[in-house]
């Protein structure tokens, strides 16, 4: 997509050209309007979003009313309007042009001006948007659909040898699989702000966003775990904390096991016990984690796949030993 400033300056450029004929002013302008969509749902442009072709782009006078004319957006994103006469006119687009998987989420400026004594034309920006649905929406949808999401990172890649990252919103948790990175991105921080456009799917019986692209839009400080006991850490409260940021505290270490390539402990703060699987990314030393030792773990939960959940530590900087 050609940025909004280029255009201008080629319009510019154009409307230029043989306009001193020494004839009266003209009374008609041109409008380009640039349709673009949005792919990371940031609401302004950037360099991963692209043109969009075949939106239908109606022009209606500003105080309302049926549209005077259309135009279709070309290949490179462009619906052009010429031969315009001055005034006020609203900007908009035709729903059924798009489809339901998109829908309009910017026009700037949604009125467009035209004046006698311009020469240029004006230029408007469409953005074009796939819907945003809260996290606890998507962990309903069925499987298959594509859907974008925007979030929180809790836990990113490179946490994870699985390729999985974990991400919040004001709903809830979900966590994504099989991810990749736009803009040539190779990994996330807790405390990004991220978009992230995927196919709703599950792993071991809980919902996932799988094949999930992310882009990272902002940052924040890294989020705060949830105080959990170890029991209750075990059923993720139920389910509803599944992929959440938690913390367990002075809990005794009473079992190890190697699973390759993975090593796991088992612990209790006293309200029984939770399996803690120490990613072999995570740079652990297995040999510290003994029996009788006591432990405070941060990490994010994630199903064992027979009913019952585990916590995985982002890194070292995750776990306390005493």
């Amino acid at each position: 997509m050609r940025p909004l400033s280029l255009v201008l300056v080629l319009l510019t450029a154009c409307s230029n050209a043989g306009s001193d004929l020494g004839l009266l002013p003209v009374v008609r302008r041109s409008i380009t309007v640039v349709v673009s969509l949005d792919r990371d749902a940031s609401g302004s442009t950037t360099n991963v979003d692209t043109a969009y072709t075949g939106a239908r782009v109606l022009l209606r006078p500003a105080a309302g009313g049926q549209p005077i004319d259309s135009a279709l957006s070309d290949n490179k994103g462009f619906a052009f309007f010429e031969n315009v006469p001055v005034g006020r006119y609203a900007v908009t687009v035709d729903p059924a042009s798009v489809g339901d998987s998109v829908a309009v989420s910017v026009i700037d400026p949604d009125i467009v001006t035209l004046v006698a004594g311009d020469d240029n034309g004006s230029v408007a920006l469409v953005l074009l948007s796939y819907p945003t649905p809260s996290l606890q929406a998507v962990r309903q949808f069925p499987l298959g659909k594509r859907v974008l999401v925007r979030g929180l990172i809790l836990a990113g890649i490179p946490s994870f040898r699985d390729t999985t990252a974990y991400i919040k919103d004001t709903s809830g948790y979900l966590r994504l699989t099989r991810v990749s990175f736009r803009g040539g991105q190779t990994g996330n921080n807790p405390g990004d702000t991220v978009s992230a456009i995927g196919t709703t799917s599950t792993r071991a019986g809980q919902p996932t966003l799988d094949l999930s692209i992310i882009t990272t839009l902002g940052s924040r400080p890294a989020p705060v775990p949830i105080p959990l006991s170890t029991a209750v850490a075990g059923t993720a409260m139920g389910g509803f904390l599944d992929a959440g940021l938690v913390v367990i505290t002075s809990a005794v270490i009473s079992d190890t096991a190697t699973i390759a390539p993975d090593f796991s402990v088992v612990a209790s703060d006293g309200s029984g016990p939770l399996t803690i699987v120490l990613d072999s990314q995570g740079g652990y030393n297995p040999s510290s984690f003994v029996p009788g030792r006591t432990v405070t773990v941060r990490g994010v939960l994630v199903p064992s796949g027979t009913g019952s959940w585990q916590l995985k530590p982002r890194g070292t900087s995750d776990v306390i030993l005493f």
